[in-house]
Order: structure tokens, then C-alpha cells, then sequence
């Protein structure tokens, strides 16, 4: 039989405004508005390539390990909704199939494998979706989906009931600024535990009435061209929300790191910089293009592993047959 299969690929993310607290294990809707963008390597080099075909037997396949379609994170969540509409097509075959694999991702993998997703089913539907729903059908994989799914600079609009995502600048907008990605290592919290306890904290309810007022300064930035002044905002919240975590138990950032983070306050004198922490051990340090080789320099000093980034757009269809 011939083979029908959609293959896309897909950029990971960085939070801007960063996420803390969804609404339940399941919907995973944020409880607050976020910010972030995606990203690649220089060359393009850093995505997720996902291909959903169509088989009569059952497979889900990320980096190479069987996926349980029961796993309540599972592409299977959205796949299964959409699985009698896109067999339809070709009743020969009676399951959607998917494989899955990251090229290089340093943060931000299930955004882009949600993003993937979805555009594979986008592709089969030629975009006739209610793209409001579906984008938090794909929430059910990752809280963040959106940013993946539309590339650039994005705002979600959240409060745990509802959420929607906002296209604000593309990729050309971030031209003249390159992200240097300091990979310090492997290990990470879970996004469940960062989740589950930053709703602890006494100023949380502070945090999430603020984060459409801070939403709202982005969008001011980004329409007067400011895009210093929205990766700025991104270190400030850096600041905030690590600060939280550390006071409900959650330690992200380790000596290491710090003292990179030290380094980097040291360097503005020299060059305008501004650095990001999310869930992973990573600093993203976002400079002008011009100083992008004086950052990475002053990183190979630590124990860590610097990677040029720029910002992305939204998932290609890089084949298809169906």
C-alpha cells in the first residue's frame, strides 16, 4: 500500500514571561499570562522533525523510545481526536502513527514536538480548525504549545480556564540580536514540580495579577520596535520568578550558573546583554549581533557549553503525502 504521512519540523522555546502553575495534570492551561519565542540555531541547525503517518498498527516513537498511547502527556491525546477524520481519507488503514526525534534542542522540546503535531494535523485538514480549541487540545502536551505553533515573539493569554496565544513580532524582527544558549547541563526539574509548587508561594496571586499588566508592556515594546527593552522585561522576570522558586523549595539555577550570571551583570558595562533562566540549566543571554563571539568567549570561562541561537517562525511541512 502506498504511504500516507505529513512530515514537519518544528522550533523549541524560550519563555519571555515565564509560566508557573497550569490548571490540572490533564487541560495543563496555563493559570496566567506568559510570553516567549522561538528559536533554532544560526544555521537552523535546532528543531523537533515529527512524522504522523497513517499504518495498521499503533506506534508513537520520540527519540527513539515506544510512547504509551495512555500516557496522559502523549501526542496520542490530539492525535485520537482527529484520528477518525484524517482515516477517512484513506479507510485502507485503520491507525495514526507517529515518530518523533529532537535535532539539537537545548530547552523548549515539548512545545515544539506539540507544534509538530499540529501542524501535521493542520496540514491534513488544510487549516479548516477552530484554531482556538485546538491550540488548547495541544496545551494537553505542552502548556506552551503556542509559541511553538506560530513561531517569533508571542503572548498567551491565560487565567486557567482559557487561554490563547497572540502572534506579536516575527523572526525578522530579532535580526541585529543573537541568543547565546550556555548549556550547563542535562539535568532539569520537571516542569510538574515547578508547577505544583510556585502556586505555593505568598505572592503568587501577585505574580499572576500582574503578568497581563506586564503582558501589555510587551506589546508596547514590541509595537515602538523595542527589543532590548523585551528581553530586558525577560531577565527582570528571570529574576522574580527564581527568586519564588527557591523560596518554595525549587533550586534551578546552581553555583555555576551564577556565577556565569555574575559575569554577564559585569559585562554590561561593556556591551548591552540581558540573560533568561526557565525550567533547565541553562542562561540564555541575549546581545547585540556585533557582540555575539565577546559573550560566548566570556562563557567558555565557566563549565559550560555556549550556543548561538536566533529567533524562529512557525513549523515547516517539509513533505507530505496524502
Amino acid at each position: 500500500m502506498e504511504k500516507y504521512y505529513v512530515e514537519v519540523k518544528a522550533y523549541p522555546t524560550i519563555g519571555i514571561l515565564l509560566l508557573g502553575g497550569v490548571s490540572d495534570n490533564k487541560k495543563r492551561l496555563p493559570r496566567h499570562t506568559t510570553a516567549g519565542i522561538a528559536y533554532t540555531g544560526l544555521d537552523d541547525d535546532i528543531y523537533v522533525k515529527t512524522d504522523l503517518y497513517l499504518s495498521n498498527q499503533k506506534s508513537g516513537i520520540i527519540n527513539g523510545k515506544e510512547v504509551s498511547p495512555d500516557s496522559p502527556r502523549s501526542p496520542f491525546v490530539v492525535i485520537d481526536k482527529y484520528r477518525h477524520e484524517i482515516l477517512m481519507r484513506h479507510p485502507e488503514y485503520s491507525e495514526v502513527s507517529f515518530v518523533s526525534e529532537n535535532k539539537n534542542v537545548i530547552s523548549g522540546s515539548s512545545d515544539a514536538g506539540a507544534a509538530a503535531i499540529g501542524e501535521c494535523i493542520q496540514s491534513i485538514f488544510e487549516y479548516n480548525i477552530n484554531i482556538f480549541n485546538f491550540e488548547n487540545d495541544l496545551q494537553q502536551i505542552s502548556e506552551s504549545a503556542g509559541r511553538s505553533m506560530f513561531g517569533g515573539f508571542t503572548i498567551n493569554h491565560a487565567n486557567g480556564k482559557e487561554s490563547l496565544t497572540d502572534e506579536i513580532l516575527g523572526p525578522e524582527d530579532f535580526e541585529d540580536f543573537v541568543i547565546v544558549a550556555c548549556k550547563f547541563s542535562e539535568d532539569r526539574k520537571p516542569s510538574d514540580t515547578i508547577h505544583s509548587n510556585i502556586i505555593n508561594h505568598e505572592k503568587y496571586a501577585e505574580r499572576v495579577k500582574n503578568s497581563e499588566l506586564r503582558a501589555k508592556e510587551l506589546e508596547k515594546m514590541a509595537d515602538s520596535g523595542d527589543i532590548k527593552g523585551i528581553f530586558e522585561a525577560g531577565e527582570k522576570d528571570t529574576q522574580e520568578y527564581h527568586s519564588m522558586l527557591r523560596e518554595v523549595g525549587v533550586s534551578i539555577i546552581t553555583d555555576e550558573m551564577q556565577r556565569l550570571i555574575e559575569k554577564v551583570e559585569e559585562l554590561k558595562a561593556e556591551f548591552w546583554n540581558a540573560y533568561i533562566v526557565t525550567g533547565g540549566t541553562n542562561v540564555f543571554v541575549a546581545v547585540e549581533r556585533k557582540n555575539m563571539e565577546k559573550m560566548k568567549n566570556a562563557a567558555m570561562e565557566f563549565k559550560c557549553t555556549p550556543v548561538y541561537l536566533k529567533v524562529a517562525g512557525k513549523p515547516d511541512v517539509i513533505s507530505k503525502n496524502f
